[in-house]
């Protein structure tokens, strides 16, 4: 993996792991990163961030991408990730996102989900709005 390759892993059960050149912008501050693991389970006492949280709740998902997800075009530079407020991180940049079975979709913008509870996860299909979801 090239130091601007991105890759978004999607862990069974668990948090997202993003790895290249990232950036976490959240109204706090931004952050510089070379790896940021990132909540999934939508109940981190520190979102955007992991905290262990998915253990306690029994959070459950096979980390698949849906069959109809676009392989797209791999490229390599920056990629920024926005949490939106009560919704999901905005994906602005190079990334490569890669299921538990090894697929791969590679897109310049993305959706992800961060309430825990998408049909399409790891993208977001507005059930953080259904739910209540803040963060």
């Amino acid at each position: 993996m090239s130091e601007a390759e991105n890759v978004l892993r999607i862990r069974p059960d668990g948090p997202n792991v993003v790895t290249g050149d990232v950036v976490i912008v959240t109204p706090v501050r931004i952050r510089e990163m070379k790896t940021a693991v990132l909540c999934r389970c939508g109940h981190s006492s520190d979102k955007p961030f992991c905290d262990g949280t998915h253990v306690k709740i029994g959070f459950a998902d096979p980390a698949h991408m849906p069959t109809d997800a676009e392989t797209g075009i791999e490229s390599v530079g920056r990629v920024t990730i926005t949490p939106q407020p009560n919704g999901p991180n905005k994906c602005e940049g190079p990334l490569t996102i890669r299921d538990a079975g090894g697929r791969n979709s590679a897109c310049n913008s993305a959706l992800l989900c961060r309430c825990g509870g998408s049909h399409t996860k790891p993208f977001c299909d507005g059930t953080h709005e259904k739910i209540g979801f803040t963060g």
